[in-house]
């Protein structure tokens, strides 16, 4: 089978770890895989056998010293198609013309089509990231193939526009995966996608080098074993991850008890993140070293792991914590902490925002932690190998 992925980027956090993760085991059993990147941020080298697209207008990010293996196996599109009357554009495609695209989302349409009337795969894996920008080249494409985009967050929590384009787009798609019960219920119930064109196949999280990372030695000076309790967050520096519920429950927890607080990640909160451990008096108590190659080593010695989220689709940190054996306490937001917790059997739940109730539960499990290798073993359901097999069942009875 001729299986294409289309994404933003690849590596890193989120949904570019899974495209990675999926693309080499399905290139490992066999089918003939292809990677659309439509930002050129690579942080993984993948088999050769999986053949890398670039869009044509941006290739200068990529150094070749960094990366001259993945260059030579690159392949810049160069898109036929030119910027038009968008109404006209509109119209013929079948797109919402109030739902305007932007001149980027253009060009990556572009990109998309050509790709496709070239290579000719049978179907198409989208994430959200590059998901409109699929359903758009598709329209313009001669080759149509299946289309099966990916629910990767709570659509509940998109806007007005995100409604009008799934209105007019949806219907091209032969299904959906939905990364957690949470996310595929958001598709039927807000978007309207009929429940048995929606498939619930959970990320793959838990990697075959997972625990040799784990094992490694983190760059942090705090995560020797001097006695002090580290609690670790791991995510964007962004809106939906609540970075300031997460510091101001922190200040409560430290003002009873000599703790510490890592949070891994970057993002455009940055600077207001930092503002506010600066008035709380916590800048010797937290650090923000920014992204790290390697999380789970910061994991596998973390005395707790915190998520904060407002909202999420399936969280692979906390999948990823679990599998470290790192306890673990997270807000109820939808969709995924409960499904991964076991409705809190394994982490207390606290409502969003609510810094009060996380600092009291970060407390508890301070004192009282659960077993390791009770979490170790939830997150084998979370694996790469299961996650794979899934996929191919079902590619397999959708495209055959």
């Amino acid at each position: 089978m001729h299986i294409a992925f289309a994404v933003s980027y690849l590596g890193g956090y989120g949904a570019g770890q899974v495209v990675y993760q999926l693309a080499r085991g399905l290139s490992e059993r066999g089918h003939k895989v292809d990677v659309m990147l439509l930002q050129t941020i690579i942080h993984r080298h993948l088999p050769q056998s999986v053949r890398v697209f670039l869009p044509g207008d941006a290739p200068d990010r990529l150094t070749e010293e960094r990366f001259a293996q993945m260059l030579a196996r690159a392949f810049r599109l160069q898109p036929p198609y030119r910027v038009f009357q968008w109404p006209h554009v509109a119209k013929a495609l079948h797109w919402n013309p109030r739902a305007l695209p932007s001149r980027r989302l253009l060009r990556h349409a572009c990109a998309v089509a050509s790709y496709l009337d070239v290579e000719r795969p049978d179907c198409v894996l989208s994430q959200s990231t590059s998901m409109w920008a699929t359903f758009l080249g598709r329209r313009m494409a001669d080759k149509q193939p299946a289309i099966i985009p990916t629910a990767d967050s709570d659509v509940r929590h998109r806007g007005r526009r995100f409604r009008l384009r799934a209105r007019y787009l949806f219907p091209q798609a032969v299904h959906f995966i939905g990364v957690s019960r949470g996310a595929s219920e958001g598709l039927a119930t807000e978007v309207g996608v009929p429940r048995e064109k929606i498939t619930t196949i959970y990320n793959p999280v838990v990697t075959p080098d997972l625990h040799a990372k784990a094992a490694e030695q983190p760059n942090h000076p705090w995560l020797s074993d001097d006695g002090t309790p580290v609690l670790l967050a791991v995510g964007r520096l962004e809106k939906e991850k609540d970075h300031p519920t997460l510091i101001k429950a922190f200040a409560r927890l430290a003002s009873r008890r000599a703790c510490r607080l890592i949070v891994l990640g970057e993002g455009s909160k940055r600077t207001e993140i930092e503002g506010l451990v600066k008035e709380l008096d916590l800048t010797n108590r937290v650090s923000l070293p920014g992204w790290v190659e390697n999380p789970f080593a910061f994991m596998a010695r973390a005395s707790l792991f915190v998520l904060s989220s407002i909202y999420e689709g399936l969280p692979t940190v906390l999948v990823e914590a679990l599998a470290c054996g790192c306890p673990c306490v997270s807000t109820d937001c939808p969709s995924g902490p409960a499904e991964i917790l076991l409705n809190g059997d394994l982490g207390p739940l606290v409502p969003v925002g609510d810094d009060a109730a996380l600092a009291k539960v970060m407390e508890q499990v301070l004192d009282r932690p659960p077993d390791r290798q009770t979490l170790r073993r939830r997150a084998t359901d979370f694996s790469t190998d299961r996650a794979v097999a899934a996929y191919e069942r079902l590619l397999s009875e959708l495209v055959g």
